[in-house]
């Protein structure tokens, strides 16, 4: 029972008893005035009339006392009828909470995957699954979650997820991570939620799926990736050297350079597909950040535009930016981020058209907007454009080259500089990618030039 609700129930008792004190009080007043006065109307002599009195004062406490021992008989039977419901409701209350508790405990020892209960504050466990105790012994009442989950630490974990689950001291979000478990070296996906225990107090819920073995496979894919991307640029680069060496032999027949300029266009094709594997490997293993410097947003728009290889004379391309429009990051990478958006707007409108590019600065941001007027991109696709390896799926756009790399790589480039890159689009009528960036006087937000170690960013 909540604290105030009791407090107001003691308060009306006492209303009640002083309210039944005071009315016996004003009772036996008025008896035994009226009484003495109707007494000393019909008994004259003073004896008779003391003994007379004295007749009445006992039956008075004789019939008060037997009306009190009701009146309290009364009261203990109401009171014990209320003990026996009150005690009825906490059996009938535990009941479900126990019944709730089963369920629950057998949903979670029914999944594959480690779930764990432990206080906030103290890290003492509170309930673990099946699974939990298959993977790290049943012994774990009263121990507490980083000396049973862990391996050789004596003190909270450094990783703990506890000071991000709460909001204003009330639980918040949800938090999902990665780690690799330092006791049975394993991977896991764990999802935390700060909730109220039975007993009120702060816990934190994890459910942990085991997922070394997706972690394997994309180990074994990275490294069969970047292995055969690095040894497919040696025969590429014979190929691409052989081919122009060729190509400025003047005796050449016409139709034998036709065949040639083919086949160095694709092998550049080629070459710039293993470059898009390498980029997104170098991006995921090796975020260190280094050559960082105040740019001019001009001069990359104008140097990312020389690189583009699919824009043809049909289109209309405009930069519209300020000389004193400026961003603080790396030349080349942000070069090969405006070339990409660049070359998706070109190659995405077939027919030819307008492409404008504008670069401002708003605020403490300068926020660039490449816009095209081509086919579009289907409202169900703007989730998942800048996933790896994913392409649009309508048959028009399945005519254009590539494997679905270049906007996850520009993604992820311009995640690592401290901006954000957005898509609006209308199937039929264009896109417009938006690419928001800090501006230099905000470097304390991005890398800093040259001291960034590995793994920060």
């Amino acid at each position: 029972m909540p604290v105030a609700d009791q407090q107001q129930r003691t308060a009306l008792h006492r209303r009640a008893a002083l309210k039944t004190a005071a009315l016996y009080a004003v009772v036996a007043c008025l008896w035994i005035y009226l009484s003495d006065m109707f007494l000393e109307l019909f008994i004259q002599d003073p004896r008779q009339l003391t003994q007379a009195q004295t007749i009445k004062g006992a039956l008075y406490v004789i019939v008060t006392s037997a009306l009190l021992y009701l009146y309290l008989g009364h009261c203990l039977q109401s009171l014990r009828k209320q003990e026996d419901r009150l005690k009825e409701e906490q059996e009938r209350i535990q009941q479900e909470v126990a019944e709730r508790f089963q369920q629950l405990n057998t949903l979670f020892n029914s999944m594959n995957a480690v779930v764990y209960v432990a206080d906030m504050e103290t890290y003492e466990l509170l309930y673990v699954n099946k699974c939990a105790i298959e993977h790290f012994g049943s012994s774990w009442q009263g121990r507490k979650c980083f000396h049973y989950l862990q391996s050789g630490i004596e003190e909270p974990c450094a990783f703990c997820t506890n000071p991000q689950l709460l909001t204003n001291g009330e639980p918040g979000d949800t938090v999902t991570w990665e780690f690799e478990n330092l006791k049975n070296h394993r991977w896991y996906e764990c999802f935390d939620k700060a909730i109220l225990w039975t007993n009120g107090r702060l816990a934190r819920l994890e459910i942990a799926f085991d997922i070394t073995e997706r972690k394997e496979l994309e180990r074994i894919k990275d490294e069969l990736l970047s292995s055969i991307s690095h040894e497919m640029r040696t025969p590429l680069t014979a190929i691409s050297g052989f081919a122009e060496l060729l190509l400025n032999e003047e005796e050449l027949p016409q139709h034998h350079r036709k065949h040639l300029e083919i086949v160095l266009r694709e092998a550049e094709k080629l070459s710039e597909l293993i470059n898009r594997f390498l980029d997104a490997r170098r991006l995921k293993i090796n975020r260190s950040r280094i050559n960082y410097r105040d740019l001019v947003v001009a001069e990359l728009l104008e140097k990312a535009l020389q690189g583009t290889r699919y824009c043809k004379a049909k289109h209309d391309i405009r930069i519209d930016c300020e000389a004193d429009v400026m961003v603080f990051g790396n030349s080349k990478e942000l070069i090969q981020v405006f070339s990409q958006l660049l070359e998706n707007a070109c190659r995405y409108s077939p027919e030819g058209g307008e492409i404008v590019v504008r670069a401002e600065t708003v605020a403490d941001e300068t926020i660039l907007c490449f816009s095209d007027l081509g086919l579009g991109i289907p409202h169900h696709e703007l989730d998942n454009i800048f996933q790896p390896f994913h392409r649009l799926d309508t048959g028009d756009r399945r005519r254009t080259g590539g494997v679905g790399l270049g906007l996850s790589v520009a993604n992820e480039i311009i995640s690592l500089h401290g901006g954000e890159i957005r898509v609006e689009s209308t199937p039929g009528k264009g896109s417009t990618f938006k690419i928001i960036l800090p501006l230099p006087n905000r470097r304390a937000t991005a890398p800093d030039i040259e001291s960034t170690g590995p793994g920060q960013t």
